[in-house]
Order: structure tokens, then C-alpha cells, then sequence
């Protein structure tokens, strides 16, 4: 017996981003799929050193989630209102979709938002507003949930919690389709029409929908509850007429303290294609209630810190320093006996390369730096998902002129002091008496205080690379910064 071919859904037309495409990279998964990631930029940004991926680390971009079985083209006028105001936009196609590849592990909305977090550490961005439509906006809700240091803002238009969320009679129309969708993958064939001539999905694209279908059928699955401690601007959004309940609306709005509520008159589900400049409009009024940018400064350092070279007579004094650092919950990432690595403070000490930030008073130690001239940042072939794709991009200068700064580190204790600034003007001034022309030094990507330090410092990003520290709670990615002296 022959089987039913399954309903062909032919989506309405939509106009894609006109904006400047400036980078487009494929960021792989440790279960082999490959995430396609697209950087629009305002016209003249190039994808260089300073901006890698088109991106200004002093300007944070928006980053762009969109519905099941699409695309980020859907985003089109948005992507482009965006990047008119100065912006750049990071839009992802989502795995298994658009450009993207399916990968091997069960497919969730977590794991989703894993990809894009990966895809935001293989560009280096350590914050960021995010839109998220439909399926992205699920998305959007679980970044601010489980990465909420890193993201500013969130729009989600169309979002549920759980598939009650929305009417009955679409969820199990959805389960209808899966499953006429996974029986076609099993026993269809190539080249079939419907009655109004539209292309039959083939089997080996029936499968991949019959999925995507059943993800929604099955999930989400979020506890309101857990949305509790999102504490960055949030807007739900949703239309009038949309298929998501108006209670399901209110319950994620309600749960988010703080959180507003937009519904766009007269518009269904997809807000993009039937409202985009209302949907510009909400997306740029939210990411103006937090906005953050990181001006760049000149160094000086506080006035009640003392920065002196210190000797191996200091090596019980900073390895309690790196101890405290340790210790403390954040994003540096560091931990007792992998990082630092055992003996190497001490041999930097006995080597004369470290400067101690003191407080006057007490002598007591602040913060600590080295300064010497092993700037080697690997090539990029260390084992993991982002081997080979390259090492750093930064001009190759002779020996002697490139300093670098090693195991830069603040006691928790003394955050508010400017013990940081203090540190990179002692030892900016340390490379210079050293002969060399220019500075460098790398941190992880999830380092979102030392990377807004940086930038407000006036150090150039070069793009990131694949540099994982075994053992480590930390992407795979180091954000590479310079300092011409």
C-alpha cells in the first residue's frame, strides 16, 4: 500500500537582509554539525583586526534567533533597521536548518542555545542584545536564563514555555504532520507534486521536518519559575492574532521581573514578515534601556595603588593572590591547580618578570602581573571542534619588540580599586623599558570583565582562536588583544 504524501507547507515570500555582509563562519559542534553564522556590519566595516567578523567589541551586536524550519533571511528589514543605527548583527541559522547541519545529539531548544553560545565564542563576543522569533525567541529566553552575564537585552516574539502554550488543535496538527512527514522519509520517493503542483518534500528532507515538528510537539519544556533571575531588559512579544495563547504571553511576561509586554494589532505569528518595522522598533527601544558600550580610555593608574617588580621573596603572597581568584565564582574561569599551572608563578618570580599592585599602607598584594617576551598563542591545531582554523592573525614582528602579559589577575577583594588599570599602565611601561613596540596577551572569550577591560583600555581584538585549556570550565575560544606602544 502506497503512503500518503504529507502536507506541503509553502512558506510567504520575505525580503532578506540588503545590510553588509562582512563575515560568514561555520562553527562546528563537538556532535559534528556545523552551525552557519552571518555578521552584517554598517557599510565600510571590514572583517579586519579591531573589528574581526565586522564586529566593534566597544559596540555590542544583536544577535539574531529565528522560528522553526527557517532561516535568519526572515529577519531581512530587521537585520537592515539595525545595522543603519551603527550596529552590527550576528544571525544564526539554527541546526538543521537553513544552512546549518544536524549534528548528532537529540535535537532541543538547550541545545540549540548551546550553539549559539559556541557560535558567540568563535566570534568573540562576550555580550550582546539578542531577537529571538518563535522558536528563537525560546531560544532568546534560555541564553538570558543560563548565559545572563553576557546577554544585555532580550526581544522574544511568539515564545511558549511548553507546548500548552499554544491551541490544542495546532499541537496535534503538528503531530499529524511529524508523522505523515517521518512515514513519507520511510517509504516515499523523489519528484512528487501535490494537487496544486507544489514539490513534495523527498524523503531524506520529510525526516528533517518530521523532527523539527516533533520538537515542537514535545517541547519546550521551561519552568516559569527558572525565568526568575533573568535580570536584563526583556520585551515579550507577540501579535494579536498570534497562535500562541494570550494567558502564555502574559505567564512569561509575568515571571521575568520587569518584563514588558508588546502585542502588535491585527498581526498573526510571524512578526517579522508582517510587522518588521514595528518589530525594529520594540527591538531598538529595549536594547536602548540597557546599551552598553565600552568607551575607550587612556590608562592611568589610581593614585592609592603601588605597582613595584617584586622577587621570589613574594611567591607565598602571590600564590594566596591566585589562590582568592580561584576561589571566586565568576568568569575568569580559573581553578586551583590547573590554572595557574603549578610552579609557573614562581617561575615567573624567580625569572624577575612579575609586578605586584600593592596597597601603600599595608603592603598588602592586590593584583599581579608578568611581563616577558613568550607571546606563542599555538596555531590552532590543539585536539578539539575548532582545530584548524588557524592561529593568530596578528602581524609577525622580529623577537624583542612583541611583549606579553601573562597571568594578569585582581584579588576579589580589591575589585573598585582600579588595581587592574593600575597593573596595565605598570607593566605597559615595563614592555617599553623592555624594547618592545607593542603588548599582547589572550583570555577566554567568557572573561567578560577582563575583555571589557581590554577594549576600554584601547587594545585591539584580533579574531579569536581555538585555544582550550584542559580541565577548565571555559570555551574553547581566547579573545587575542594588542597594544602598540
Amino acid at each position: 500500500m502506497s503512503v500518503t504524501p504529507p502536507p506541503v507547507h509553502v512558506p510567504r515570500p520575505y525580503a532578506r537582509p540588503t545590510a553588509n555582509l562582512v563575515a560568514r563562519v561555520d562553527v562546528p559542534t563537538e556532535d559534528g554539525a556545523s552551525i552557519a553564522a552571518f555578521v552584517y556590519a554598517p557599510h565600510g566595516v571590514r572583517d579586519v583586526p579591531g573589528t574581526p567578523f565586522g564586529i566593534d567589541s566597544a559596540f555590542p551586536p544583536v544577535l539574531m534567533l529565528h522560528g522553526n524550519g527557517e532561516e535568519h533571511g526572515i529577519f531581512g528589514p530587521v537585520i537592515d533597521a539595525v545595522v543603519a543605527t551603527g550596529r552590527s548583527v550576528v544571525a544564526i541559522d539554527s541546526r538543521a536548518q537553513g544552512e546549518s547541519t544536524r549534528g548528532e545529539a537529540p535535537l532541543t531548544y538547550e541545545l540549540m542555545a548551546a550553539d549559539a553560545r559556541e557560535v558567540m565564542s568563535r566570534l568573540g563576543v562576550w555580550d550582546c542584545h539578542v531577537l529571538g522569533f518563535s522558536d528563537g525567541a525560546i531560544l532568546g529566553l534560555l541564553l538570558a536564563r543560563d548565559w545572563g552575564e553576557h546577554v544585555l537585552s532580550v526581544t522574544a516574539s511568539g515564545a511558549n514555555l511548553t507546548p500548552a502554550g499554544l491551541p490544542q488543535e495546532d499541537t496535534d496538527f503538528m503531530a499529524e504532520a511529524a508523522a505523515a512527514n517521518a512515514a513519507w522519509a520511510a517509504e516515499g520517493w523523489e519528484g512528487e507534486v501535490d494537487e496544486e503542483g507544489n514539490a513534495v518534500p523527498s524523503p531524506a528532507e520529510a525526516a528533517r521536518i518530521a523532527e523539527l515538528l516533533q520538537l515542537m510537539v514535545d517541547q519546550p519544556q521551561i519552568d516559569a519559575a527558572s525565568l526568575g533571575g533573568i535580570s536584563c531588559p526583556v520585551t515579550v512579544m507577540a501579535g494579536e492574532f498570534d497562535c500562541i495563547l494570550p494567558e502564555e504571553t502574559e505567564r512569561i511576561a509575568e515571571a521575568i521581573g520587569g518584563a514588558q509586554t508588546y502585542i502588535v494589532p491585527e498581526a498573526g505569528h510571524t512578526i517579522p514578515k508582517e510587522a518588521p518595522e514595528v518589530m525594529s522598533k520594540v527591538l531598538l527601544e529595549t536594547i536602548g534601556q540597557n546599551d552598553a558600550r565600552h568607551p575607550t580610555h587612556e590608562v592611568n593608574a589610581p593614585s592609592d595603588v603601588l605597582v613595584v617588580p617584586i622577587d621570589d621573596s613574594w611567591a607565598d603572597a602571590v600564590e594566596d593572590l591566585y589562590a582568592h581568584v580561584c576561589a571566586e565564582p565568576g568568569t575568569s574561569g580559573w581553578a586551583q591547580g590547573l590554572w595557574p599551572p603549578e610552579g609557573l608563578a614562581a617561575e615567573l618570580l624567580c625569572a624577575g618578570k612579575t609586578l605586584a599592585a600593592l596597597d601603600p599602607a599595608t603592603a598588602e598584594v592586590l593584583g599581579a602581573v608578568s611581563v616577558d617576551f613568550d607571546d606563542n598563542m599555538g596555531d590552532g591545531w590543539l585536539a578539539g571542534h575548532g582545530r584548524g582554523q588557524g592561529g593568530p592573525d596578528w602581524e609577525p614582528r622580529p623577537t624583542g619588540e612583541v611583549a606579553c602579559y601573562h597571568l594578569l589577575a585582581v584579588d576579589p577583594a580589591a575589585r573598585g580599586r582600579h588595581v587592574a588599570r593600575a597593573l596595565l599602565a605598570a607593566a605597559g611601561q615595563r614592555a617599553r623599558d623592555l624594547g618592545a613596540s607593542v603588548v599582547r596577551i589572550n583570555t577566554s572569550v567568557a572573561n567578560v570583565e577582563a575583555n571589557n577591560l581590554y577594549a576600554g583600555a584601547g587594545l585591539t581584538r584580533h579574531k579569536p582562536i581555538w585555544l582550550p585549556y584542559e580541565g577548565l570550565d571555559l570555551p574553547g575560544y581566547t579573545n587575542l588583544w594588542e597594544l602598540a606602544l
